[in-house]
C-alpha cells in the first residue's frame, strides 16, 4: 500500500524513466539466469506503466519488453529451436503483454469513472456533498491559518416541482444542469459549486468579504433568471449567504447555517435574497 501510494504521487516523467529502468534491470538478470525463467517479471513495467501512467505507454512498454526478451533469447542462444519459434515465442509474449496491459487499463479506467461518480453529482456532474466537504474543509485550514474570509452562498429553486410534475422529470434534469453550468461559468474557477439537494445548490467563495461576496451574488442571480427567462422556465430563486469573519470549526457547521438561513428566507416568500455577516 506504502509503494502504491508513492507511486500514485510520482510524476508521469519519474514513472516513465522507472519503467525503463525495469526492462533494463529485468532485461539483464533474464541474460544472467535465463530468458524462460525471469521473462514474467517483464509484467512489472508493463503494470507500471498501463496503471499509472497511460495505457499507450503500455503498449510501448509490452513491445520493448517483447523485444528484449526476443534479443536476450538470440544472445543466449543455448537450446536449438526452428527458425519460427523464437518469433512465435516472442508474439506470444507480446499478446500476453498486451492483454495484460488492457485489463489493467480498463480496470483503471473504471476505478477511475466510480470515484468520479462517487463525488460528483450524476445529473449535474458539479460536485456533490461528499466532495463539497472534502474541498470546503481544505480550503477551511486555509482561511483558518491566513485569516482570511469567506462566503458561502445557498441557492435553492423556487417552483422547481412545477417543472418535473408538468413538464417531466427530463426537463427537471435539464434545468438542473443548465442552473449548475450558469453557476459554474458565473464564478471563478477556485469557487466551490455543489449541488447538495434536489434544487439545492451551495457555493464557497474563499477570500470573500461581505461586499466582494454581495456583488458576486447578485451577478450569479442575474445571470440565472436571465437564463430561466431565456429556456422559459417559470423559475425564480431564493439566495442566502453567509460571509464568515471568523472559521467555524467544521464543514457541516457552515451547512446547517446556511440551511438554517434558507428555511428563514423560505417562510418569507420567493424570490428573497439575504446576505448576513458571521462573526
Amino acid at each position: 500500500m506504502y509503494i502504491y501510494r508513492y507511486l500514485e504521487n510520482r510524476s508521469k516523467s519519474f514513472l516513465i524513466g522507472l519503467g525503463i529502468l525495469l526492462v533494463i534491470v529485468i532485461g539483464f538478470i533474464d541474460y544472467l539466469i535465463s530468458p524462460d525463467i525471469a521473462s514474467i517479471f517483464f509484467l512489472l513495467p508493463v503494470a507500471l506503466g498501463s496503471w499509472f501512467v497511460s495505457e499507450k505507454f503500455g503498449i510501448l512498454i509490452s513491445l520493448t519488453c517483447a523485444i528484449a526478451w526476443f534479443i536476450i533469447y538470440q544472445l543466449k542462444g543455448e537450446i536449438l529451436l526452428p527458425n519460427y519459434l523464437p518469433y512465435w515465442n516472442a508474439f506470444i509474449r507480446l499478446s500476453f503483454y498486451l492483454t495484460v496491459n488492457y485489463l489493467l487499463a480498463e480496470l483503471h479506467n473504471a476505478r477511475k469513472r466510480e470515484s468520479k461518480l462517487a463525488r460528483t453529482d450524476e445529473i449535474t456532474g458539479v460536485a456533490n456533498r461528499k466532495l463539497f466537504v472534502e474541498f470546503a474543509s481544505m480550503e477551511l485550514k486555509k482561511s483558518r491559518r491566513y485569516g482570511h474570509p469567506f462566503t458561502v452562498t445557498y441557492i435553492d429553486l423556487d417552483n422547481f416541482k412545477n417543472i418535473n410534475d408538468y413538464g417531466g422529470y427530463k426537463v427537471g434534469d435539464r434545468v438542473l444542469q443548465v442552473v449548475a453550468q450558469t453557476i459554474k461559468n458565473t464564478v471563478r474557477e477556485t469557487d466551490i459549486v455543489a449541488r447538495i439537494g434536489g434544487d439545492e445548490f451551495i457555493i464557497f467563495l474563499p477570500g470573500l468579504a461581505y461586499e466582494p461576496a454581495q456583488i458576486v451574488m447578485n451577478r450569479v442571480r442575474n445571470m440565472l433568471l436571465e437564463t430561466m427567462d431565456k429556456n422559459v422556465w417559470p423559475i425564480t430563486f431564493s439566495i442566502g449567504a453567509i460571509t464568515y469573519i471568523n472559521c467555524p470549526e467544521t464543514v457541516e457547521e457552515i451547512i446547517e447555517k446556511a440551511d438554517y438561513l434558507m428555511y428563514c428566507i423560505k417562510n418569507k416568500g420567493k424570490n428573497i435574497i439575504e446576505h448576513i455577516t458571521e462573526i
